[in-house]
């Protein structure tokens, strides 16, 4: 562009105007702003990145993975919260602090059945003062509450999400851990917007306050975007202490599976509206034997009126039932066919049900013993004999067609009534080097017939066994949880 005389003048100016004009002003820091970086300094220093090495059974063979989680210390003597399926099987545990430190851990204490587990750091390898959070109180936590969700999605270690409380009481169906126990019986779960991805397992739900209310676990995989789920702390609190002190949490049991009663109270004129439904009977628990029957309506629990009509009256009355002191005999109040009655209950200790794999390595499958949970999640008989649980491809399982899910009936015509039956068979099959057998599986209501066709010698999977270790595999952590999906 051309400049001219009459330019000159309109330019200086311009440019004078400029040089005088006042600084742009800092945008100021809102309340809000300034309380989330409160919080923040106050939990994160004592966030924690867990990497286990977990022994783990995929596609029919055993391995090693390492996977990542998150975690929070509590007490200055070094404990870490975190999730039960974070370390669950785990044969080495490694936490990384705030400033990077490489400490190990051992596991104090683990709790299935509310995803719960407890570490302790190795003081002796901290260098410094040791942080930790404030454990707060998720009673009273109140939906539309801003909150953060601290911990490593998706191995991304210190991160923070913001968003609200979604529900303080959502209901979830109960899940199961990888090796087989209930979880999610006792309580129902702070929901939130705040973005909880696999690897924010056992870490901080954090209030505005800095406190910490509840233990991130799971998240909807597929469909769901920013719908995660945190164990409330008060049931936390609850079961840190008990593993701390006992190593385990003490529940009660009757041997009851209970059913809310939503619409039945219209179906059959039920003015008051009140009660628990009995769904199923465990065969020889105290329930049957004090003559609890499928069908019956329990009105009243140690003379305590009960409503539960609706699934997230569930957890609250489950817990009711284990809190009660096991050897303790309870008083339920019956309604069958229009009459009530009154029925003395001992309980017994609940007696948490993990099953560890079994991995015939000759074959290529794994297999499981059938427990209560097992049999309840697949819709089995029973809660006898042994399952396949993975079938690695292209071995002689699965050429001989073996399928995840077969339950095993017999093999070469003997029954297999559990783990121990199978377990035995299969060693004196291989030790005789067998090279032809018949297995009879259960498939749904079908039985199958298997004809397994090993080969011994210096190719077979055992000789593969005493050249060298099963490598370790390296995978981010990603069992958000089966179902609704645990992180």
């Amino acid at each position: 562009m051309r400049v001219t005389k009459k330019l000159v003048p309109a330019l200086l100016l311009a440019a004078a105007a400029l040089a005088f004009a006042p600084a742009p002003r800092a945008v100021p820091v809102d309340a809000t702003q300034k309380a989330i970086y409160r919080a923040r300094d106050k939990v994160f220093p004592a966030l924690v990145h867990i990497e286990p090495i977990l022994q783990v059974y995929r596609a029919g063979e055993k391995a090693r993975m390492a996977v990542t989680g998150s975690g929070v210390i509590f007490s200055a003597e070094g404990y870490v919260v975190t999730n039960n399926h974070v370390v669950e099987r785990a044969e080495k545990v490694t936490c990384f602090l705030e400033d990077q430190q490489e400490v190990p851990a051992t596991v104090v204490g683990r709790d299935p059945e509310t995803d719960v587990a407890v570490l302790k750091l190795d003081l002796a390898r901290v260098r410094g003062k040791l942080p930790y959070a404030e454990l707060g109180d998720s009673s009273k936590v109140q939906v539309g509450e801003h909150v953060m969700a601290m911990g490593s999605p998706l191995g991304l270690a210190r991160s923070v999400s913001f968003g609200v409380v979604s529900s303080v009481d959502r209901y979830l169906p109960e899940d199961q851990m990888p090796a087989g126990a209930a979880t999610g019986l006792y309580n129902t779960w702070i929901q939130t917007d705040a973005a909880i991805n696999p690897g924010n397992s056992g870490g901080p739900l954090v209030d505005l306050q800095g406190r910490v209310i509840g233990i991130n676990s799971r998240a909807v995989p597929v469909f769901g975007e920013n719908v995660g789920f945190a164990i409330p702390i008060n049931l936390v609190k609850e079961t840190a202490k008990a593993l701390m002190t006992r190593g385990s949490v003490p529940r009660s049991w009757i041997g009851a599976y209970w059913q809310p009663l939503k619409v039945l109270p219209n179906y059959f004129d039920l003015r008051d509206k009140r009660g628990v439904l009995v769904g199923g009977v465990a065969p020889g628990s105290p329930a049957e034997k004090a003559g609890l029957e499928v069908g019956d309506l329990v009105l009243a629990f140690n003379d305590k009126p009960i409503t539960v009509r609706y699934e997230e009256e569930l957890p609250n009355f489950r817990k009711s039932e284990a809190d009660a002191p096991v050897g303790q005999t309870i008083r339920l109040t019956v309604m069958r066919k229009g009459e009530s009655k009154v029925l003395p209950v001992t309980t017994i200790s609940r007696v948490t049900e993990e099953s560890e794999d079994f991995e015939c390595r000759e074959w290529g499958f794994t297999v499981r013993a059938i427990n209560d949970e097992i049999a309840r999640a697949r819709n089995l008989d029973s809660a006898s004999g042994v399952i396949v649980t993975g079938v690695k491809r292209g071995s002689f399982a699965a050429d001989a067609e073996f399928s995840e899910g077969d339950v095993i009936v017999t093999v070469e015509g003997k029954d297999m009534p559990d783990l121990a039956a199978f377990t035995g068979i299969y060693r004196s099959l291989v030790d005789g080097h067998a090279a032809r057998m018949l297995f009879v599986t259960k498939r749904g209501p079908i039985l199958h017939y298997h004809v397994l066709k090993p080969t011994y010698g210096a190719v077979s999977p055992r000789a593969a066994d005493s050249m060298g270790d099963d490598d370790e595999g390296s995978d981010p952590e990603s069992d958000d949880g089966s179902g609704s999906g645990g992180l």
